[in-house]
């Protein structure tokens, strides 16, 4: 792919981001993250080992069970407790955008961001304690991968 059509790609992915992102009630979008800053860089390894075959969740609920399914998402990613910023993958994009957002309503933050991705695929972080999670479903259930990183040597101006 050219450089000029990767821009392009670019440009109408961040369009689309921020028009999904400005349709969520429980999400503001504060700005979204340069494709290549540091921190995104550590959450790299976490991401692609969420995704290899045989991977462990750290939570799991069979996918017939859904009653207290947003709840129990919540309750698994106790790094976002409190936090009112998060930094998310934006959903529904064919080139990944990630987006600084402002949290007015966990729960319902989760359950939009649910119910907004095509795929049930969703991917939250917390760039102030280096911890990521991904949440899918994958055959019979339902899976949160946690992972945590270390960014004691994140250049926080640059981030």
């Amino acid at each position: 792919m050219s450089c000029q059509n990767e821009k392009i790609l670019k440009k109408i992915a961040l369009m689309n981001a921020k028009k999904t992102l400005n349709q969520l009630s429980y999400i503001e979008l504060i700005d979204f993250e340069d494709y290549d800053p540091q921190w995104l860089e550590l959450f790299e390894f976490p991401l692609k080992q969420f995704r290899r075959i045989d991977s462990k969740p750290t939570y799991s609920k069979p996918i017939g069970d859904t009653s207290g399914f947003i709840s129990w998402v919540e309750s698994s990613l106790d790094f976002l407790k409190e936090n009112k910023e998060w930094v998310i993958l934006a959903p529904n994009c064919q080139f990944p955008v990630w987006a600084n957002v402002r949290v007015f309503d966990t729960t319902k933050a989760i359950e939009e961001l649910w119910e907004t991705s095509e795929n049930r695929d969703i991917i939250l972080a917390d760039k102030s304690t280096g911890s990521i999670a991904q949440i899918f479903v994958e055959e019979k259930n339902y899976e949160i991968h946690v992972g945590k990183c270390d960014i004691t040597n994140i250049d926080k101006k640059n981030n």
